[in-house]
């Protein structure tokens, strides 16, 4: 974000108030400096902290070296052997910043940030250079006593070994030519032991677990199977019923046709009957009043 530059206001507000004042305003081009000097120096830093890793590391290489138990103690040639391959990543990561900065030296030209980052490649070379110097000769003691180590066996076994032969020996870490380190092959073979019965228990969980799951597919099986005849079964009685609805339907039409008959000819004979109590309510009543008038007949005089 660009901010306004208020200069000839604070001058004019402070002439107006009769006042004198001076500001001083920092130039962009000493900013950009600034910032560009910063990068360098953090850049410079990072590649000291790698130098001084490397110093360690190398402190570290030759204290190891040193150790009466070295060469028989696989561990410790492990972690030498670690360090060693840490102290060339270094090595190689302090170089390719050397690189940028002399390229960002060229790059500059000759103003003052040219020099200094000359001067601080020219400084932060030099610190590289010693320390490299000093990890390569470590490195090449422990060689040169390796080889040695290596000719004083070839030589008591009275083996014909070339020097190319040598160089391969010792690429390879293999220095003992005759001297087996029972110790060593022992702990190697209980550690292949442990890593088997390991295998082997880890094979007996699978097992188990196999096992274990055909079970289970085994009564999935059955449980299906169960379920097959239950499905069938309902299959069954699902078409039964079908029929018995299609039949239903039919005997619902005759029972509807028969209630419609019986209906009718309850109807008829209620109608008849209905017609036979009145004709006998009118047979009584002339039989009462025939019988009336003959009794009336009979006591007349």
């Amino acid at each position: 974000m660009r901010s306004k530059d208020r200069l000839h206001e604070l001058r004019r507000l402070a002439s107006s108030k009769g006042q004198e004042c001076e500001v001083l305003v920092e130039p962009p081009a000493t900013r950009h400096l600034h910032a560009h000097l910063d990068d360098l120096l953090r850049e410079v830093e990072q590649i000291r902290g790698w130098v001084q890793e490397l110093e360690s590391n190398t402190r570290l290489i030759r204290r190891l070296h040193s150790d009466p138990t070295y060469h028989n103690d696989k561990q410790l040639q492990e972690q030498l052997d670690a360090l060693v391959t840490r102290s060339n990543a270094l090595g190689s990561k302090a170089l390719g910043a050397l690189r940028q900065l002399e390229a960002r030296g060229r790059e500059a030209g000759g103003g003052l940030e040219a020099r200094v980052v000359r001067l601080q490649y020219c400084a932060t070379r030099r610190l590289t250079s010693d320390a490299l110097h000093r990890h390569t000769h470590a490195l090449q003691l422990l060689k040169d006593y390796q080889l040695s180590l290596l000719k004083d066996q070839i030589n008591i076994a009275n083996l014909a070994i070339t020097d190319e032969e040598c160089e391969q020996l010792l690429e390879s870490n293999n220095v003992s030519l005759f001297v087996d380190n029972l110790r060593a092959e022992t702990a190697e073979a209980r550690l292949a032991l442990r890593e088997a019965e390991a295998r082997r228990d880890e094979l007996h969980r699978v097992e188990a677990s196999l096992n274990t799951v055909r079970d289970l597919f085994t009564q999935l099986a059955h449980l299906v199977a169960a379920q097959q005849e239950h499905l069938d079964s309902v299959e069954y009685f699902a078409s039964q019923a079908t029929e018995h609805v299609e039949c239903g339907g039919q005997e619902l039409l005759k029972g509807t046709i028969s209630r419609k008959r019986a209906k009718k000819e309850h109807l008829v004979m209620m109608t008849i009957n209905r017609n036979m109590t009145k004709a006998f309510i009118v047979l009584t009543a002339t039989y009462s009043q025939q019988n009336g008038l003959r009794a009336l007949d009979q006591t007349r005089p």
